[in-house]
């Protein structure tokens, strides 16, 4: 990797990890200010909607999206951009409306052991939050866009700006506005980044439609296996948030906190190491590069790894020696904040769950891996086995340990991802390179010296 590309990923990570910083500023602050209790336990419960969405569709989404793109010139792109973009918004505007239909039917088996009181508030904030969808559905296309032609800053930097804006909003209007601000000022940070990038879609192409056709229909082709894996694969909070509607009050955003902090962490490596050389990935496995695109991938996870020990590490620090934020922030409990038991819960649980950063990574550069080659059906697969024996191991958890049992669950099942994505990905890719007699296997075993993490 050149010094421009290492240039970009120190940059993206440090933009990310500003956007992120401010992001989890915005909840912490929302939580020491109204307290862990029912109103924010609903505020949490009400992103699940949107938070659905998100992990079932706009992720995979994006997955599939960027590889194919960045496959296609520059003028197939501009012919894209505007169909995909309008069809994938429309169909989200319309999922919104339903959505906010059903709420009052969905979120009572969602969170069974909300009051009724608590349960209304969860689906006012519910349908609020729906209003997003539009804005995540746009950026997600906007920036797949953007990353197909290896411009990664941009899109960082619009999801900071709006960031900063809705956090400042917050402060000043808080304390009138209470936790239905709170709610819509997500509703602005998951909508103005798509408006910041509308520049990448281009003036309207007129071209070939049987280009649009044979795009759409890969897209299909790719899309149907991750769809129904991530259905449910990844709805595993919606279980967390069922479990912890029993526990005691301010559980379920104690838990959400604790998965952010270290999911913010994560991303901040993913978009720095990983973001950035998936089209590379993309042109290696078309171009049957395979012990390129083996040393690259074996780069990336050997960075993942030592990165995410370091950070644990630090991470394990400040939880240790904050005794003054704990203090701060316990302070305020008469004004709502967070009391010290809450706190010290918060930390437990941070280490309980320390398997989201280890392995999270990790299994992104696994994931990508997979994708970039054409292949969705094994990951899909792999993480359905993996999320199975996670529903058990989480609900033994909530029986023995209560949040804590959860917690360490969900590390678990991280950890059993990992496993087993690193050994499915080394019997697919190392039959293909032995077999290359350009390709030998030996270098393809080794990190190349510029990519050492020093």
């Amino acid at each position: 990797m050149g010094w421009n590309g290492v240039r970009q990923g120190i940059l993206l990570s440090l933009l990310t990890a500003a956007q992120l910083l401010s992001s989890f500023g915005i909840q912490w602050y929302t939580v020491v200010r109204l307290g862990a209790g029912t109103d924010t336990d609903a505020l949490y419960a009400g992103a699940t909607f949107l938070q659905l969405f998100s992990a079932v569709v706009m992720e995979p989404l994006s997955f599939v999206l960027v590889p194919l793109l960045s496959a296609r010139q520059e003028h197939e792109r501009r012919l894209l951009a505007w169909p995909l973009f309008l069809g994938i918004g429309s169909c989200f505007a319309a999922a919104a409306l339903v959505s906010c239909g059903v709420a009052p039917y969905l979120v009572p088996a969602m969170v069974p052991g909300f009051s009724d009181a608590s349960l209304q508030l969860t689906v006012d904030l519910a349908r609020i939050q729906l209003a997003g969808l539009v804005g995540v559905a746009c950026f997600t296309v906007l920036s797949a866009l953007y990353h197909a032609r290896n411009q990664f800053l941009w899109t960082a930097i619009s999801l900071l700006l709006c960031s900063i804006l809705g956090w400042c909003v917050l402060v000043v209007g808080l304390s009138q506005g209470g936790v239905r601000l709170a709610a819509w000022v997500q509703v602005f940070i998951c909508t103005a980044p798509a408006l910041l990038l509308l520049k990448g879609l281009g003036g309207w192409s007129r071209g070939s439609s049987d280009v649009s056709a044979e795009f759409f229909r890969e897209l299909r082709t790719r899309m149907r296996p991750l769809l129904l894996s991530a259905a449910y694969v990844r709805t595993g909070f919606v279980v967390d948030r069922f479990l912890t509607s029993f526990l005691a009050s301010g559980s379920l955003v104690i838990l959400e906190l604790t998965w952010r902090v270290l999911a913010a962490v994560v991303r901040v490596f993913n978009q720095g190491l990983v973001t950035p050389v998936v089209p590379t990935l993309a042109k290696l496995a078309q171009a049957g590069t395979w012990g390129e695109f083996v040393r690259l991938c074996r780069a990336r996870l050997v960075w993942m790894a030592g990165l995410s020990a370091l950070a644990l590490a630090g991470l394990s620090a400040v939880v240790i020696l904050g005794q003054s934020i704990g203090s701060w922030a316990g302070g305020q409990s008469g004004q709502g904040g967070l009391t010290a038991d809450a706190i010290a819960t918060l930390r437990m649980t941070l280490f309980a769950c320390a398997g989201v950063l280890l392995c999270g990574g990790i299994n992104y550069v696994l994931v990508n891996a997979f994708y970039a080659e054409g292949e969705m059906g094994i990951p899909a697969k792999v993480e359905a086995t993996a999320s199975t024996v996670g529903l058990v191991v989480k609900g033994l958890g909530f029986l023995m340990g209560g949040l804590i049992g959860i917690a360490v669950a969900i590390s678990l099942q991280y950890a059993l991802t990992s496993l087993l994505l690193g050994s499915a990905l080394y019997r697919r890719v190392m039959p293909r390179l032995c077999e290359s007699p350009s390709e030998p296997v030996g270098p393809c075993l080794a990190v190349e010296p510029s990519e050492r993490p020093s």
